[in-house]
């Protein structure tokens, strides 16, 4: 077995180029074609919109991978299956879309379409129960009428949550309502929201500073406390300290139009009367089980799942939960999902609004992927509303894998010890976490609450300072992984592993689990995003597309490759980069990609993290 920290290099086995004897035509010639530029993954479509996960890859992008490199009847492995991707697209494996079948013939494969059988591990209970609903959903047409009477249903027992009258008087419907943070000036202790001390118009911005009504001096927003209040606890039947929020502008809708006001005494009542409601006892009481993603600051006396919702909406969504068992089995869980598939995104006070350019009102949108961030201008959305429209998304994604003759078996397990034979498997597709960055267990609690179980954090694969997990814990758990897959994969066969992270030392992690399995790199490519999350875009070392790394077993025949240290890599990558014609091949965020993917690869270790490239890279830029 080859030792994966020495700098032996391995060429690409795939390189047409380097390849002469591989035909134009030829299976391999095709899956070079596969890889031979950052492929396109949408971050739209029904199966991608259906249900949001951080990290999520679009299944008609992981079918292309999975048709080229297997042929119907085989068996499709992935070990950190999330919500259960490399299923669906197990299933579109059987049915391309036109938009599958136009990307081959521009990238030049011939995928082989039709039936696979796909098995999906995944630790984490709720993306294991998302797909198990999603890849094996129940009848479109009973599943639409029943989440169709299950709004209604709600609606005549609670629509009252959001009726309101319109500016003219009118009975009208509440589509959201923007709440504020209330801000204590530093002067003079007076308080003023943070909606009325930030939010300007003409143009429309948020300002960090403000003139207080009270003492008439400039203060910066920064420098403000936000203020707290003791209150009885309608959930916990005790007083608690929170976090003082309160609501300022409400949007609605009359038969005739859609408008926006201020929040009235009517509005202000009814909020009331649903903080006095009694809970549905399926309700969760469950405590959050904090960990890296607290923060002192805009999670003040968030203790309990039901603090993260106005009262108003948790009363809401507890009631579509409970409504749920009136209904035949089979529906259950999709209808739980339905829900579910708004609850954490939508229904929560992580729910808020954005300023965008060239918009003359705050732009709405839904919680930030990969966070538990609260904003100071959370919004609370109409629930009942958000679930009937999120109906649809399911009804058409449901419609695309109905009548695939593909099969998918969901294990909610760990995959550091897989219950099948060994060389069982004929592919493997599969998307590890990438250490430190995103804690699943921690953000996935305010879904998987609802279902009553929580994922077992102690045998999830992370970095995490609140879980006391280093790098070296993170490596030891990702080569029992990585020794698994190699045990299973039939001796000829790949596995394709896309990964992601700006940070030496996780990659390295990476090399070491598959490189002491007795697997090694074949040829690289990166998996190019369309939008980037979160994460990537307020990063200070952003990376620029996910690495597409294909692994096949270790052989001493493989050629060595030509560069041999970190400083010929880097000048090969910059080099490349400046030649290309597209422009985002040139951009220092996917030249890291290039050099990590160039760096496996040639077999030279990967020693340096994204904030250290780029500032090499800026260096010989300068030079």
């Amino acid at each position: 077995m080859r030792n994966p920290r020495e700098s032996r290099a391995i060429h690409t086995s795939l390189e047409i180029k380097s390849r002469p004897q591989v035909s134009a035509g030829s299976p391999a010639a095709h899956l070079a074609a596969l890889y031979a530029e950052a492929l396109p993954a949408t971050r739209t479509g029904p199966l991608y919109n259906a249900f949001s996960y951080p990290t999520k890859i679009a299944p008609e992008s992981i079918a292309l991978f999975i048709a080229t490199h297997t042929k119907p009847g085989d068996t499709v492995l992935d070990v950190f299956a999330g919500s259960g991707t490399t299923g669906l697209a197990t299933k579109l494996c059987d049915q391309p879309t036109e938009a599958m079948s136009e990307l081959t013939r521009k990238l030049g494969i011939k995928p082989k379409w039709g039936p696979r059988h796909a098995v999906l591990y995944d630790i984490g209970v709720l993306g294991s129960f998302v797909s198990q609903v999603m890849c094996s959903p129940p009848d479109t047409a009973r599943f639409e009428q029943a989440a169709r009477q299950l709004v209604n249903a709600a609606e005549k027992s609670h629509g009252w949550l959001y009726e309101t009258t319109g500016p003219d008087g009118e009975a009208a419907t509440i589509r959201h309502t923007i709440w504020s943070d209330v801000l204590v000036c530093p002067r003079c202790d007076e308080t003023t929201t943070y909606w009325d001390a930030a939010v300007r118009h003409n143009p429309l911005h948020l300002s960090d500073s403000f003139r207080c009504a009270h003492c008439k001096k400039t203060v910066v927003i920064d420098e403000c406390e936000r203020a707290v209040e003791t209150v009885q606890d309608p959930v916990l039947k005790r007083s608690i300290e929170r976090k003082r929020r309160v609501p300022v502008i409400v949007y609605g809708k009359t038969a005739k139009s859609n408008w926006r006001r201020s929040v009235s005494t009517e509005d202000q009542a009814t909020i009331e009367q649903a903080t006095a409601q009694r809970v549905p006892p399926v309700a969760p009481r469950t405590r959050i089980a904090w960990g890296d993603l607290y923060r002192s600051g805009y999670h003040t006396g968030i203790t309990h799942l039901h603090h993260f919702y106005t009262s108003r909406n948790f009363l809401a969504v507890s009631v579509l939960w409970e409504l749920v068992d009136t209904f035949d089995e089979d529906l259950k869980d999709a209808l739980r999902l339905l829900i579910l598939s708004f609850n954490a995104s939508h229904s929560t006070l992580m729910t808020r609004v954005v300023v965008k350019q060239n918009q003359n009102d705050l732009v709405l949108t839904g919680a930030q992927s990969g966070v538990l961030y609260v904003s100071g201008l959370p919004v609370e959305k109409n629930v009942f509303e958000g679930v009937r429209r999120k109906t649809k998304t399911f009804v058409e994604a449901f419609r695309m894998v109905e009548g695939s003759r593909s099969t998918v078996s969901v294990v909610n397990g760990s995959s550091t010890d897989l219950d099948l034979p060994d060389g069982s498997v004929d592919y493997v597709f599969t998307d590890p976490p990438f250490g430190d960055y995103i804690p699943y267990a921690e953000i996935n609690q305010l879904n998987e609450a609802w279902l009553g179980r929580t994922t077992d954090r102690g045998a999830e694969i992370v970095v995490s300072a609140a879980e006391g997990k280093d790098v070296d814990d993170y490596g030891k758990l990702m080569s029992e992984v990585f020794n698994e897959i190699a045990r299973v994969l039939r001796k000829d066969a790949f596995a394709t592993v896309v990964f992601h992270s700006a940070k030496a030392s996780v990659w390295q992690a990476l090399v070491n689990a598959y490189g002491d399995a007795g697997l090694a790199v074949e040829t690289t490519s990166v998996l190019d995003k369309t939008q980037a999350s979160f994460k990537q875009v307020v990063s200070t070392t952003m990376v620029k597309g996910d690495a597409l790394i294909l692994l096949a077993r270790d052989s001493e025949t493989k050629s060595a490759g030509h560069l041999k240290s970190i400083d010929e890599v880097l000048l090969a990558v910059l080099a490349d980069g400046k030649a290309s014609r597209k422009a985002d091949e040139r951009t220092k965020e996917r030249l890291f990609s290039r050099f990590v993917t160039r760096c496996l690869v040639e077999g030279v270790p990967v020693s340096l993290g994204a904030a250290e490239f780029y500032d090499l890279a800026d260096a010989r830029a300068r030079a």
